[in-house]
């Protein structure tokens, strides 16, 4: 019997290192040869190639997973602890063995780590831990403020992500649409400060015509990257629809131009 997968040190251990593209053994190959939703990628969590698959989900949702506890626990400190723990959780519980596959699986996820946080913070419950109803909430509808800022995670989460894939195989593309539209480097850091052709076309050293090229060619091919992605969290065409609109909506408040 194989020596049980300790998922938090996992965790742990890719806290401080960026994991490259993986190849996955079983069929879990986030390639060419991709599975066709995020669900068939997470039956490995529990299967022969268990700790790879583990690798690969901390290192694709990590952020999504810290930033959305960090969003309701505080202090900061104490949001790390249950970080941490949450991969255990997942490991240890049926949460994702028994999850409902019909759904598409930003929902789960996101109702996933609220349920968590909510449970972790009445076992920890004291003077020191709080909820962030700053955070959470609004005078007007609490509700809508919370979902409106779990969309906007969710689109930085796909647009990195979508980001990455462009960047493999269409490096300038990718950088030239990140510093033209101001887009983080991660999900979790701040927008950087927009950059015009001129300054872009000295960084990838091509005439300033040029970058609206790599510009043009740049945006379509995100889109595509970005519906390849989504394509894999949803299990039909109309919520795969649905999904797109939902995160190009955000896209364009937030980056004008970027979704066209």
């Amino acid at each position: 019997m194989s020596a049980p997968i300790d998922v938090a040190r996992l965790f742990r251990c890719q806290m401080h290192v960026t994991v490259p593209r993986m190849t996955l053994p079983d069929g879990l190959h986030p390639g060419n040869q991709r599975p066709e939703t995020r669900w068939s990628m997470l039956e490995g969590l529990h299967g022969g190639a268990a700790q790879d698959a583990w690798r690969w989900f901390i290192e694709r949702y990590r952020t999504y997973i810290r930033i959305g506890l960090e969003r309701m626990i505080q202090p900061r400190q104490r949001a790390e602890e249950a970080t941490e723990e949450i991969w255990s959780y997942l490991f240890e519980s049926s949460v994702i063995e028994n999850a409902d596959r019909t759904l598409r699986f930003r929902t789960y996820l996101a109702g996933t780590v609220r349920n968590f946080a909510y449970a972790w913070m009445r076992r920890n419950s004291t003077s020191e831990v709080r909820h962030d109803r700053d955070a959470l909430a609004s005078p007007d509808d609490p509700a809508e403020l919370v979902e409106a800022q779990d969309l906007r995670l969710w689109k930085n989460q796909v647009v990195h992500l979508a980001l990455d894939q462009l960047a493999q195989r269409h490096s300038d593309q990718a950088k030239a649409v990140r510093w033209f539209y101001g887009l983080p480097d991660t999900p979790d850091t701040a927008p950087s400060t927009l950059q015009s052709a001129t300054e872009i076309a000295t960084q990838l050293g091509i005439q300033v015509n040029a970058v609206h090229q790599v510009l043009f060619r740049g945006r379509k091919r995100l889109r595509t990257c970005i519906e390849n992605e989504l394509r894999e969290t949803v299990t039909n065409r109309d919520d795969l629809d649905e999904e797109l609109r939902i995160v190009y909506e955000v896209m364009e408040r937030e980056h004008p131009g970027l979704d066209g």
